[in-house]
């Protein structure tokens, strides 16, 4: 009401100072993190970081003060706008968001490094390999393929980016992943868990690209009995990176309705892929499994600002999500 003194404001009013010396005040820092006690700090900027979103450290709390003391480290920049308060998020996270460190770069393959067949590798680039992702996926990580058999069965490929071909136990840049732990993504950008020439380039199963792989191929049925597997590092060409809404226009293509041969192809590797999904879940569903999900969000952003202006939930359809989770199938 009229006349009360925030909490805030009653600390400063008690512990906020000038210092003989005319140069130095004690001023009191705030964490955004309501489980940190006010802060104080002695400074020569306290006109110019008033306002501002700072990075403080505590040094110490002496058994005669109220509270810690401690001292200024850096200007995160000024409250209230975006990129400040995403610095903040990060800090407050400890989500590790420097620049990959020159010993870390120093691992990657060079700029113009051609994916070649090598010795201990199968060959599987002449499968019709796909992979089915969110709109705008840049770090494809995972592929499918769904082929007939000679015999009448179905082989049932789910291809996993070769990472390791790439990141050698024990490296700089092994090191660097562990820390980091994972990608993390933010509303206008986001940061890596490995490199860009990684995670977006020669890890990415791009279509119409070489890439390697590890791969398990299954023999199955039409009615889902798995015949036989295999496990196999691999080199594949993807002919198509589809999104969740091309792949679900494919399972809704009529059967022969004619037209592009490649379009073809997908259209029954797809429909495959959703009827074998459908057989799969079903029986995991009848044994007693949990069904774990939760919407993927995306940010629709101001094109000149960039600002976020609306949040929606992709959801994609049973069919097309059934068929995209069909790596996890288990003999």
């Amino acid at each position: 009401g009229d006349g009360e003194v925030h909490p805030h404001d009653a600390v400063a009013m008690r512990h906020e100072r000038e210092h003989p010396d005319g140069l130095t005040s004690t001023v009191v820092f705030v964490s955004i993190d309501a489980r940190v006690p006010p802060i104080l700090i002695r400074t020569t900027q306290r006109d110019r970081l008033a306002g501002m979103r700072l990075l403080v450290s505590i040094d110490s709390w002496p058994a005669d003060s109220e509270y810690p003391l401690g001292h200024y480290v850096r200007t995160l920049g000024e409250t209230g706008t975006k990129d400040t308060e995403t610095k903040v998020l990060l800090q407050e996270f400890r989500i590790p968001c420097e620049p990959f460190p020159a010993k870390v770069l120093a691992c990657l393959p060079p700029a113009d490094y051609k994916i070649e067949l090598e010795p201990g590798r199968t060959d599987l680039r002449h499968l019709p390999v796909l992979s089915i992702d969110p709109p705008g996926c840049k770090d494809i990580d995972d592929a499918l393929h769904c082929i007939e058999l000679p015999n009448g069965n179905w082989q049932v490929g789910v291809h996993i980016a070769d990472v390791t071909h790439y990141v050698e136990a024990g490296t700089a840049i092994d090191l660097e992943a562990a820390d980091r732990s994972t990608s993390t993504y933010l509303v206008n950008r986001r940061l890596d868990m490995l490199p860009s020439l990684l995670t977006t380039d020669l890890c990415s199963l791009k279509g119409n690209v070489d890439r390697f792989a590890f791969t398990v191929l299954w023999e199955v049925t039409p009615d889902a009995e798995i015949v036989g597997v295999d496990f196999v590092k691999s080199i594949i060409h993807s002919i198509a990176a589809l999104t969740y809404q091309q792949a679900q226009s494919l399972i809704d293509r009529p059967d022969g309705a004619g037209g592009d041969g490649d379009v073809e192809i997908q259209a029954g590797a797809v429909k495959r892929l959703a009827r074998l999904a459908r057989l799969f879940r079903k029986r995991r569903i009848d044994a007693g499994a949990l069904t774990l999900a939760s919407p993927e969000v995306k940010f629709v952003l101001d094109s000149e600002s960039l600002n976020p202006t609306d949040v929606q939930a992709w959801r994609p359809t049973r069919r097309t999500r059934s068929s995209r989770s069909s790596c996890s199938w288990r003999t």
